[in-house]
């Protein structure tokens, strides 16, 4: 389906900036006279409440019905917010779109081509971003960042018997993530970003891949 705006996701696992540049990007492209919207997993007023709330007994679930739960979540989000504002000339920004449900899923056994079915009629990114970083890098943002998190034994793995250490258990499942989200990004002509450097530069490098899809949308803003 064509559109008059323009959507780019940006995918990764948890803790690798996703959200933080997902805001810095549309910051910007405000700032160059471009309205943006951003969508994500989760987000949905008609799944999103119910998903963050009950995510413990989420992950309690079969991949079936998580994934269900997940494109749910997503199409109501594209049908009422991201299709309508495509169609007005928005770029929607996808914090999360369809590789993240399908990974993680895949990486418990779930069938990839029966995820991606459930996605079948969603619109194609004009420009797609991978974040990734070093399993231990992660891990140091976890429990070093300001909210001192502890470790979520879903995103450590612990449901895969990967180690009964669950930091051990995050370090080998964050690299196999990592892996699969390499392979899908190149398979998707995704634009790869390591996200070890400083904010800012990270935010120049994803600014440098979607410039070639909304130069003819900023609008000229003096002193820029």
């Amino acid at each position: 389906m064509s559109h008059v705006g323009k959507l780019i996701v940006i995918e990764g696992p948890d803790h690798v900036g996703r959200t933080l540049h997902a805001r810095l990007l549309s910051a910007r492209l405000k700032a160059n006279g471009i309205a943006t919207h951003t969508i994500g997993l989760a987000r949905s007023d008609l799944m999103g409440g119910l998903v963050k709330s009950r995510t413990a007994d989420i992950h309690q679930l079969n991949w079936r019905t998580r994934s269900l739960l997940y494109a749910t979540d997503l199409h109501d989000q594209i049908k009422h917010e991201a299709e309508p504002l495509l169609g007005a000339g928005f770029v929607v920004i996808a914090d999360r779109y369809t590789l993240t449900p399908r990974i993680r899923e895949q990486v418990r056994g779930g069938d990839g081509d029966w995820i991606d079915s459930l996605y079948t009629n969603t619109p194609e990114p004009d420009a797609m971003i991978v974040l990734h970083a070093g399993p231990r890098r992660l891990l140091n943002r976890i429990m070093f960042g300001e909210r001192l998190e502890a470790l979520n034994h879903f995103e450590a793995g612990m449901d895969l018997a990967l180690s009964t250490s669950i930091t051990s258990s995050f370090l080998q499942y964050q690299k196999i993530l990592r892996q699969k989200f390499q392979e899908a990004g190149k398979k998707a002509d995704a634009t790869l970003i390591p996200t070890r450097h400083t904010v800012e530069e990270v935010h120049d490098r994803i600014w440098e891949s979607v410039i070639p899809v909304v130069e003819h949308m900023l609008q000229p803003i003096g002193g820029n």
